[in-house]
């Protein structure tokens, strides 16, 4: 295989400005993406040229400078846009080039390839330029790297162009060469080019290459890592009926389908790895609640992890009537549990005398020890990482039930969780909420109706995208919210909530709001998971910054007890797709249609996950994914990747499996929280 050291004209100084860029092997090499593609044969007008951004403009010479003589030589050159109806001006300074200042002439026109740095100001520094009547290096497809000034652009260029060059007659054998000579061609079109829209689409390619070889690791993983069950439960028809005698109310028909469903899982011959999907409120937990009795009926223990001690402090106090009226002995145990108690409990747990506890990380706490752990059921799992499922594995959990409020798009449970079964709850009718979606433009207007319900004696979710503005960004912050509009909330309690906030500071500020001792609560979608309250206000502002499925999981927050409820939702976004993306909210309730929406409607530019994320979501190169790419991704997996084996695989992609089971991780994080 080439190494870098075989590179032409590439020696050790410049391998170690390679290494510095993160670069050892030719596949990373290849892997270092551009970042933007220049369309050299299509310039732009200067008043459409992006700030800070590399573009080809055209000007012609109207006037230029002598050669300064002081210690930079510089000159200028004043040109006037060819493009623009007016003729713009625009001035273009040379630095330390006296040898360029001959060759302009009044009347010429050059192509100009440069980037505007202040804004309002159309002057340029030592740009790239040829005449327009030649034909040289500011032709094609011009390629931007995230070089951090370490190589030059052209350097790098060289380098790749010269590997790729040298790699073309390399063999590629094998069943294994095919991918790599796959994968070889794809570089080949990104790098290189012949149109924006080719290499766009071999993005798309590599994204679907990498994201097959990707699932096929998870195949091959799921199916190595099943286990044997060892642990067995008390499984008949009278224990159901025992249970919803317990219930105030009759179970629906996909309740008691999920517990079937469960039930089968629990008499094979493998352990249960379960997945429970549903809207807010519609029932989730009355079937993991079934399950923890199952698994205390039978002479085992059960843990129910929440991401909040709100949460987790939430589903044992629902859970209580249930337990005094089967005799289920259970537990809290949070972080905030007195040490006393927490002794006692810790106690109880060793000696088999509490079979169910709840509570959030504190449940896999190096001094928690179980007597015959069996379950654990993992609430809103997207807010955990598979080390913490791990964990609880460790701790004894054969059987394991993640439950989530957002729906999993039909295509990617296809792909990604096929080997994993999928439970949805629908939720009951007298339990569907009554929120009436609305989109606006008017920020102003819109906080202004919901401040006037709020003085009527509403309570209202106030939710901005981030908690700071990212310099740049055009959206509003809880903290730009808070010193924009602080002082329009006279005659209103507001609060403020946010990840930064420590877990005891959150909980206080969800218990005040939910308690009614706060009117209004600006937070950031942290809310997303959150305590029951009589809330039925919300306004989102800049709406189009989030996924449809995350809006809809905020706007479950509100009308909770089935009282009319008012979702606002802001954006200051004139694009179409944004406006039909909010539009699909407006006219649905339905979780599992909008997500199948969303996930259809990302196109290329809008995947999920990467936006706000910062994840990268393929394992090697960094790229996301939509719909598309994730149906090619399956279709390149079954027809070229089934004969290798895991071993191959990893090696394809130069990463571990920890590497790709991280990466899985995080795509049902991103991918459900989007």
């Amino acid at each position: 295989m080439l190494a870098l050291k075989d590179i032409k004209g590439v020696g050790p100084s410049t391998i170690k400005k390679l290494q510095e860029l993160g670069i050892e092997t030719i596949p990373e090499l290849f892997s270092l993406l551009p970042t933007r593609y220049i369309d050299l044969r299509s310039p732009v007008k200067i008043s459409d040229a992006g700030l800070n951004e590399n573009c080809l403009i055209s000007g012609r010479v109207e006037k230029i400078s002598a050669v300064s003589h002081f210690g930079n030589k510089a000159f200028s050159v004043n040109f006037s846009d060819n493009l623009s109806e007016n003729r713009l001006k625009f001035k273009a300074n040379f630095y330390n080039m006296p040898f360029l200042h001959d060759s302009f002439k009044v009347g010429d026109s050059y192509r100009i390839l440069t980037k505007f740095t202040d804004e309002g100001a159309y002057v340029i520094s030592n740009p790239q330029l040829e005449k327009e009547d030649k034909s040289g290096k500011l032709d094609g497809i011009y390629t931007v790297y995230p070089l951090r000034g370490i190589l030059g652009q052209n350097v790098f260029k060289n380098i790749i162009t010269t590997s790729l060059d040298m790699m073309s007659h390399q063999t590629f054998e094998g069943y294994q060469g095919q991918v790599e000579y796959d994968l070889y061609h794809i570089f080949d079109r990104i790098h290189r080019p012949v149109s924006v829209a080719d290499a766009k689409k071999a993005l798309a390619d590599l994204a679907s290459v990498d994201m097959g070889i990707a699932l096929e690791i998870y195949r091959k993983s799921a199916q190595n890592g099943r286990k044997t069950r060892k642990v067995f439960y008390k499984i008949d028809n009278s224990v159901i009926n025992e249970y919803e005698n317990a219930l105030d109310f009759t179970l629906t028909e996909s309740q008691v389908k999920a517990i079937k469903d469960s039930e089968e899982d629990l008499k094979s011959t493998k352990n249960m790895s379960r997945i429970i999907c549903g809207d807010v409120g519609s029932g989730k937990t009355a079937v993991a609640f079934y399950l923890m009795y199952l698994a205390s009926l039978s002479g085992h223990q059960a843990v129910m992890m929440a991401p909040t001690e709100i949460l987790a402090s939430q589903h044992a106090k629902n859970f209580e009537k249930i337990a005094l009226k089967l005799n289920i002995s259970y537990s809290l145990l949070t972080s905030s549990t007195p040490k006393t108690k927490r002794d006692a409990i810790l106690n109880g747990l060793y000696a088999g005398n509490i079979s169910c506890v709840f509570g959030t990380h504190s449940l896999f706490s190096e001094d928690v020890r179980y007597k015959d752990l069996s379950l654990a059921i993992i609430d809103e799992q997207h807010r955990f990482g598979v080390h913490d499922r791990e964990k609880l594995e460790e701790k004894g959990a054969s059987d394991i039930v993640s439950m989530t409020a957002t729906p999993i798009p039909r295509s990617l449970a296809l792909s990604f969780y096929e080997n994993l079964a999928v439970s949805t709850i629908v939720k009951r009718e007298e339990a569907l909420t009554n929120v009436h979606t609305s989109v606006v433009s008017n920020l102003d207007l819109a906080l202004n109706t919901v401040l006037a319900l709020a003085m009527n004696g509403k309570q209202a979710f106030i939710v901005c995208p981030a908690i700071e503005d990212s310099e740049g960004n055009l959206i509003f912050s809880t903290e730009k919210f808070k010193d924009r509009y602080s002082d329009r909330f006279s005659g209103v309690r507001v609060a403020y909530i946010n990840g930064r906030m420590s877990q005891k500071e959150k909980d206080e500020v969800m218990n005040d709001f939910a308690s009614g001792i706060t009117d209004v609560l600006v937070a950031t979608s942290i809310i997303e998971v959150g305590i029951d309250t009589k809330a039925t206000e919300m306004l989102i502002v800049n709406a189009d910054r989030f996924g449809l499925a995350s809006i809809h999981q905020l706007r479950g927050r509100i009308g909770r007890d089935g009282s009319s409820a008012h979702c606002i939702l802001h954006t200051n976004s004139l694009s179409e797709t944004s406006a039909k993306r909010l539009e699909t909210l407006v006219n649905s309730n339905d979780g599992q249609h909008i997500s199948e929406v969303d996930f259809e409607m990302r196109g290329p530019g809008d995947f999920i996950g990467t936006k706000q994320s910062g994840i990268s979501l393929t394992p090697v190169f960094g790229l996301a994914f939509n719909a598309k790419t994730l149906s090619n991704s399956r279709i390149y997996a079954d027809s070229r990747l089934k004969n290798l084996s895991l071993h191959e695989l990893l090696s394809i992609v130069g990463r571990s499996r920890q590497d790709v089971s991280d990466f899985l991780d995080e795509i049902g994080k991103v991918t459900l929280n989007s």
